[in-house]
């Protein structure tokens, strides 16, 4: 028997049909498209196949005798119909014997995002899926089964103005801005998961404004700031956390990572190797000040590996210790990170260099200026400056009270 022929459909015809060891295909001789496949095991299932811009598309109806032949000619002529007008108009609009995709969720677009972006693109892949799920679960967790469809810009700016009363401005525009990068990615016509709008687009309408930081801890803050720092009161392990940031000029973050295996005591350089939570391809060394030797050589090794041990690997968090600090002293709406901008504008008016500050802070990568020196013959500049600029606030330090 040939495996593709033409016959009248009827009932009896149809149910003449035996199976073979290959399934084969039918067509009927009165409608055009309209086709029958004959399974190995006897199943007998209507479908319609026309070309469609050229190529052979195939829609599967239903079962003989489940559908009838008259249903059978009717669907298939419907589907004839239907492309026939899409062709007039252009192949404008939908296909009609295009399978429609299922509606993704906020959900499954994010652990497409994960699989198919973060872990491709990302610098520390482990790093960023693990910031981005412990974001998506925080402010974004209760919409997880939410399709696309359903959220719409009134919802976006609700959840919004919901993050920013519970969590702060910042952190409402971070994951208003995070949402606005999902859609996109479901939208992308490289990915199309969706064919929708991104109804977080351009979501600066109703961002809350982030004035630029421009904080530093001020000399006339010097007084209350370090007699507090001095005092009992203080969390110890942060009270060397707060000093090697002011003698360092080091991120919160690269300081918890500190490892003795990264200090060099003896020549006094400290090799950061973590910088915005990223392992460093080219690590930052910063040379170390008299004031910064001593007090890791004061440090109780309370671990082999890190300076400033947590529970199960480095201290994660000073946060709370350091709210209670800054609420003791009295000074307000200074965040840890200003002492790192502090550091940087006390050696800027010592006369250093922006080269020596770039050195400094580790910004060697923004700047092609800073590339042409050697990171050795930089050294004992930026140790010079570091010794300049820290030196007003060792002599606060040490002032009595009264």
């Amino acid at each position: 028997m040939s495996k593709t022929r033409k016959e009248n459909f009827t009932v009896k015809m149809l149910e003449s049909l035996n199976p073979e060891t290959a399934r084969y295909n039918v067509f009927d001789t009165g409608t055009r498209g309209l086709g029958i496949v004959v399974h190995p095991s006897g199943t007998r299932v209507f479908f319609h196949l026309k070309k469609v811009q050229g190529w052979p598309r195939r829609s599967t109806l239903e079962k003989f005798p489940d559908m009838s032949i008259d249903q059978a000619r009717g669907k298939a002529a419907e589907l004839n119909s239907k492309l026939a007008k899409w062709k007039s108009d252009n192949y404008e609009g939908a296909n009609p014997v295009e399978k429609p995709r299922s509606v993704p969720t906020l959900g499954d677009v994010f652990e497409h995002y994960v699989e198919h972006h973060l872990k491709a693109n990302s610098k520390n892949p482990d790093h960023a899926v693990k910031y981005a799920r412990w974001q998506f679960k925080r402010y974004l967790g209760s919409w997880r089964n939410r399709p696309l469809p359903t959220i719409r810009r009134e919802h976006v700016r609700e959840r919004h103005d919901e993050i920013r009363k519970q969590y702060g401005k910042v952190t409402a525009n971070r994951t208003i801005t995070f949402l606005r990068t999902l859609i996109n990615h479901a939208i992308h016509p490289d990915v199309a998961l969706w064919a929708g709008v991104n109804v977080a687009k351009d979501p600066r309408k109703f961002l809350v404004a982030e004035p630029g930081r421009s904080r530093t801890l001020e000399k006339s803050e010097y007084r209350p700031f370090f007699q507090e720092l001095r005092s009992r009161k203080t969390h110890a392990d942060m009270r060397d956390i707060t000093w090697l940031a002011l003698l360092t000029g080091q991120r919160r973050g690269s300081i918890l990572k500190m490892r003795w295996k990264d200090v060099d005591l003896r020549r006094g350089l400290w090799t950061v190797t973590e910088r915005k939570g990223k392992r460093d391809i080219q690590p930052h060394i910063i040379p170390l000040v008299d004031e910064a030797i001593a007090l890791l050589k004061r440090r109780p090794r309370l671990d082999e590996e890190w300076v400033f041990p947590g529970r199960k690997s480095a201290l994660t968090t000073i946060k709370k210790p350091w709210q209670q600090f800054i609420k003791r002293t009295g000074i307000e709406g200074l965040t840890f990170h200003d002492l790192r901008r502090s550091l940087a504008t006390a050696e800027g008016d010592t006369g250093a260099t922006k080269e020596v500050i770039q050195q400094t802070l580790g910004h060697t990568e923004d700047s092609t200026a800073t590339k042409i020196y050697d990171r050795s013959d930089r050294r004992q500049e930026v140790r010079a400056a570091l010794k300049e600029a820290t030196r007003p606030m060792l002599r606060a330090a040490k002032r009595k009270n009264g």
